[in-house]
């Protein structure tokens, strides 16, 4: 009886604890952000929530140029990757907040994009074409068209050859650029996101990251989209130097 009665004892003794300290108890395991991962377009805001917390937090940004945070409202500066950071007790929360301009972009442009821009963050893997799992660079623009319902080669070179050749000066979000020592040699592509940003699948040690779209030598430029509006002045034919 004295055991029986020592563990109905302990259990309502548990429960009138948690009953009547439910923050505490729920701070201590599950403290969280709402969003780990935030794709912000530049003419708006977001407010990040602390979960399971009364705490003070104190919130912080990699890059105020990027995005400005305060009391948990962000508010997009200029295109990029920044990383923000809640502090309560002593521990970090982390949400990597990347911010794209989609103004004046069309319906097709803008689902490119901002698709593309979600797995910023994932892995880099040589060979793959998994956007969660890991990829290398012609995997990520091979999976993000493929996953639109567009068709497209699988390597870098062969996604030069097979699309629409543009200039430079006619880039549009939502086209590709193709990096190397020459178009011969192509060993690198980006889908570019406007503002002289892309995003790519980069290296092992980066992953999918936001990069300045002259980071390296580029040799050619590609568009797949055919629905969106864009200059009339391109060459729709193969360019030469895929034949």
């Amino acid at each position: 009886m004295n055991r029986k009665f020592l563990i109905c004892f302990t259990v309502f003794v548990t429960f009138v604890t948690i009953l009547l300290f439910p923050s505490e108890s729920m701070a201590a395991k599950a403290v969280s952000l709402n969003k780990k991962k935030l794709v912000l377009a530049k003419d708006s805001t977001y407010t990040l929530q602390v979960k399971n917390t009364k705490k003070k937090v104190k919130w912080s940004t990699s890059n105020k140029k990027i995005v400005k945070v305060k009391k948990g409202v962000l508010t997009p500066v200029s295109v990029g990757t920044a990383t923000v950071t809640a502090k309560v007790s002593g521990k970090k929360y982390t949400c990597k907040v990347t911010v794209a301009d989609f103004s004046g972009m069309s319906k097709e442009q803008k689902e490119v994009v901002s698709y593309a821009l979600q797995f910023v963050g994932n892995r880099y893997r040589y060979g793959g074409t998994s956007l969660t799992n890991g990829t290398d660079c012609s995997g990520f623009t091979y999976s993000v068209y493929r996953d639109l319902g567009y068709d497209m080669k699988r390597t870098a070179y062969q996604q030069l050859c097979d699309t629409k050749r543009v200039k430079k000066k006619n880039l549009k979000p939502g086209d590709l650029i193709f990096y190397g020592s020459s178009k011969a040699s192509c060993s690198h592509v980006a889908l570019y996101i406007g503002n002289k940003k892309v995003v790519h699948a980069s290296t092992e040690s980066t992953g999918i990251v936001v990069s300045d779209y002259d980071y390296r030598k580029a040799v050619g430029y590609g568009r797949v989209l055919k629905k969106a509006t864009y200059p009339k002045d391109v060459d729709c034919n193969v360019p030469s130097y895929a034949k």
